[in-house]
């Protein structure tokens, strides 16, 4: 009986986390889960991508409610086009390949992505950009 809820409490507290954080940032299925679901419950990647995707239709639903009835911050127009390229990409591309790769190469992929993502977000590729910009635009000048 402690097991089980030893499991469940996991399950929730899990779930709690990943669903304030969708709801607060728009996230939440693979940059949360698939990492909770590789290391809390030991699945291959592919498993864990799947099950993301799974798990996140009732919470996607919630707050895809929540921020519209409640704010109005809904852009179905940009939604719904988006919404066709995603489900072609899913299907036709991501899925196949998440099971074809090697799980290794899957979680690799996986950091590289959230990795440059997180430096893109905070400003760092901003702050790199306008570096290199500066310091080529001064050995140019030195230059002429």
């Amino acid at each position: 009986m402690t097991a089980l809820i030893s499991k469940l409490s996991a399950f929730l507290g899990v779930g709690v986390v990943v669903g304030t954080i969708s709801g607060l940032f728009g996230i939440g299925g693979g940059v949360l889960m698939v990492p909770a679901i590789i290391f809390l419950w030991h699945r291959e990647p592919n498993v864990a991508v799947a099950t993301s995707l799974a798990v996140m239709i009732p919470g996607s639903i919630a707050g895809v409610a929540r921020h519209h009835f409640s704010y109005g911050a809904v852009d179905w127009r940009l939604a719904a086009a988006l919404a066709v390229g995603t489900v072609i990409g899913t299907f036709a591309l991501g899925a196949p390949l998440a099971n074809y790769l090697h799980p290794e190469t899957l979680k690799k992929g996986f950091g590289i992505l959230l990795v440059v993502s997180g430096l893109k977000m905070s400003g760092v590729f901003d702050f790199i950009t306008s570096g290199a910009t500066s310091l080529l635009q001064s050995i140019m000048a030195m230059i002429h």
